[in-house]
């Protein structure tokens, strides 16, 4: 787990420049990768080559598995983020084939399949990936992205010709001399999605690679040829899955789905670093966890909350803990104004990006408290909501779909899970209202913002099937956004969060499943309570109430509310641009009416983002 960084260009430009680009790329990835740093530089043709990469230890911490790694036989180096779980399995298979090892990383492991197989390695991959692999003969450079994105790829045209790849978003965007891209943080503050298909970036021709898809940069001449392609196809995957599993019976199905969890929880085990479980006192992090502690005495938690805070997610992780005998860590702290502005201003920093709610800086504070306790891996329960239909809006797709077939069987059913499901969570009905808000395009425009984003159905097709709009979920409206969110507050904190159910295998038959499994008896997720049955406590097995993040209620007027102001009247000239004409702007940032309205909140969380959308790390160089 790294940080990565590289760039293609032409020779014979000032060598300061080129010096003061791989410091820049280098030290924008620093914190992603404390444990060590390295550059290789290779000149092909008319053209200098340079990979970097900064190194988050978890697998061989020898310096065999240090990187860009090389394999002089075939002439192939790579620069590589993330982790492949089935690293042994293939490493067998290659060795069976002749190939030998130096180190026991899955970094040689995937370098030395590339050389083997090329881009057909990339199906054998349990993991989660984003490399670049460079060719010192050919000087081809493929940029690869794992099937759903889980970490991050950008690149853009460099202004003086060449190409500039990153893990970091803000450091191709300060080598592309990027401009905002307004229409993405319209986007993003009306529905709450940021990342997206083909809109991976919050800069103007700053790009990502897409997920289960690739870049090849190649040569030609004194130019660069540029072409791309898909490896991975999800929707194609869930079709054929579907087609497998017609003829099998529920209870069949189900017991696939349970062992598929088990061995996507054991695989994701495989660390030389100690590991922890995060802990929401939700069915996804509680099922991760129960699994975990089977093959992992003395697991430890962490959760944002207090056994003594009844609104927290404590109490429920409390009696979660004790029950499966994992040893849980609170996180509840008492912010002071300016803790809290410390913590809005490191959390925009590591982020890159623009993001909506306060969520995203408690998460930040619960990746910082893991690593400082010493854990370097966190397994966590991200993905279970979209691939077994968690998600309130589920009930209402699968029911219109069987609406539509006439199936008056299932819609019976599932108009009964529905109303259950209401009756149940009467007592957040606001929260729900809001969250609404959403899929309507009759929404009041902005109140600080002069944007006007384009129009999105988030209900999806009307004809579509439940199915149907899960992957769209996957693919574009909720993962893509959470997935960011998730790596850049973990990887900037030095910390690798693992996610079991963004398992391809488990992904693709959670999908295919009919959506009797998924929904019923007034709950989502039928078929993960199904399976976890004697695993989690039914306290939290058959909780029907959703829970996330409990950010304590008064960060706003605690310091939040204060540190946003600061900002934005700090940097008033620059935003003005995107300001509306004649605004109150002292009475819409109240804490009031800050506190009041999300929507709010979001926009002045934008604008505080929009004040300085380039923030690069200070760490000095050559750390340790």
């Amino acid at each position: 787990m790294c940080g990565i960084f590289g760039l293609l260009k032409r020779s014979g430009s000032d060598e300061k420049i080129l010096r003061d680009e791989i410091s820049l790329g280098l030290n924008a990835i620093s914190l992603r990768g404390p444990d060590a740093q390295g550059v290789l530089e290779q000149k092909i043709g008319e053209f200098d080559a340079v990979l970097v990469h900064t190194r988050l230890s978890i697998l061989d911490l020898s310096v065999h598995g240090s990187q860009p790694m090389r394999d002089e036989a075939s002439n192939w180096s790579i620069t590589y983020n993330g982790e492949i779980y089935n690293y042994l399995e293939i490493r067998r298979e290659l060795q069976d084939l002749g190939w030998s090892f130096n180190s026991h990383s899955d970094t040689e492991v995937l370098l030395k399949g590339w050389a083997e197989w090329g881009v057909e390695v990339l199906p054998r991959l349990n993991g989660m990936f984003a490399f670049a692999v460079l060719n010192k003969i050919s000087g081809d450079l493929w940029l690869v992205r794992d099937r759903f994105g889980v970490k991050p790829l950008l690149w853009a045209n460099m202004p003086g010709g060449g190409v500039v790849f990153s893990s970091s978003v803000a450091a191709v965007g300060k080598l592309a001399n990027a401009s905002v891209d307004v229409s993405y943080c319209a986007r993003g503050v009306r529905y709450k999605t940021f990342e997206i298909e083909g809109s991976g970036s919050p800069f103007v021709g700053v790009r990502s690679v897409p997920a289960g898809g690739w870049l090849r940069i190649s040569p030609s001449g004194t130019s660069l040829d540029l072409r791309d392609g898909r490896w991975y196809d999800l929707k194609a995957a869930v079709s054929n899955m579907t087609s497998k599993i017609e003829s099998s019976s529920d209870q069949e199905l189900l017991e696939e789905c349970q062992r598929l969890l088990q061995d996507a929880v054991t695989l994701r085990l495989r660390s030389d670093v100690p590991l922890a479980v995060s802990l929401s006192g939700g069915l996804d992090s509680s099922s991760i966890a129960a699994l975990a502690v089977r093959q992992h005495p003395g697991l430890q938690g962490f959760t944002y909350g207090s056994p003594d805070a009844l609104q927290s997610e404590g109490p429920l992780v409390s009696d979660f803990s004790k029950k499966v005998n994992v040893a849980a860590h609170y996180i509840w702290p008492s912010h002071d104004a300016r803790a809290l502005d410390e913590l809005l201003g490191r959390t925009l920093q590591i982020q890159e990006a623009p993001f909506g709610g306060l969520s995203v800086l408690a998460q930040n504070e619960v990746f910082r408290e893991v690593r400082n306790a010493g854990f370097k891996v966190l397994l966590g329960g991200q993905g279970g909501d979209e691939i077994f239909a968690g998600y309130r809006k589920f009930f209402v797709v699968a029911t219109r779909h069987a609406l539509q077939r006439r199936e008056l069987g299932d819609v019976l059913q599932l108009i009964y899970s529905l109303g259950l499901m209401l009756m149940h969570e009467v007592s957040q009905a606001r929260v729900y209202w809001t969250a609404l808000t959403r899929y309507t395009n009759a929404r009041s425009e902005f109140k600080l913002v002069n944007w006007e984003p384009e129009p999105i159905n988030l209900w999806g097709d009307s004809v579509g099937t439940l199915a149907q709009r899960q992957i769209d979920d996957i693919q574009k409206w909720s993962i893509p956004s959470l997935l960011r969110f998730e790596d850049r507050n973990s990887m900037g904190n030095g910390l690798e969060t693992r996610l079991p159910f963004m398992d391809y295998r488990l992904v693709e038959l959670a999908l295919a499943l009919p959506a009797r499994l998924k929904i019923s008896k007034g709950f989502g997720k039928w078929g993960l309570r199904h399976i976890t049955a004697g695993v989690v406590p039914n306290t939290v097995r058959l909780n029907r109430k959703k829970r996330g993040f409990d950010v304590t209620q008064d960060w706003v007027k605690s310091g939040i509310g204060a540190s946003l102001r600061n900002r934005i009247h700090s940097n008033l000239e620059a935003l003005k641009p995107h300001l509306k004409k004649n605004l109150d702007l002292d009475k819409n940032l109240s804490d009031t009416a800050l506190s009041a309205d999300r929507n709010s909140l979001d926009e002045a969380l934008m604008l505080a983002w929009l004040a300085e959308p380039i923030r690069l790390p200070t760490i000095p160089l050559g750390f340790a």
